[in-house]
């Protein structure tokens, strides 16, 4: 009886999680990695990398590679704002074509 009940509440409790998880996804339209997030005044600003398919010359085949970098603010952390590149590779003088 005792495992009937654990496996109850463990069946219970996973549907609970995957009913809420990801609701308010910050990035829905971009892949990203790495994020670093900072808060001046009210806003946060979360500075992710944005990770693209690598391609010929540029990563590993079938990788992603970081090729620039997105800034996203928000001042109640359910509404972003993205305010696009803030930096790319090909801006940064010792960057290597292959690097990730």
């Amino acid at each position: 009886m005792i495992n009937r009940n654990h496996l109850l509440i463990a069946v219970i409790t996973s549907l609970i999680f995957c009913n809420v998880y990801s609701q308010n996804p910050l990035i829905r339209n971009q892949f990203t990695a790495d994020p670093t997030a900072r808060v001046f005044g009210d806003r946060i600003y979360v500075f992710p990398s944005h990770d693209i398919l690598a391609t010929e010359g540029k990563g590993r085949p079938g990788w992603f590679c970081m090729e620039d970098y997105h800034v996203f603010s928000s001042d109640d952390l359910t509404d972003w704002k993205d305010h696009g590149m803030i930096v790319t590779q090909n801006e940064v003088p010792w960057v290597r074509p292959n690097s990730y």
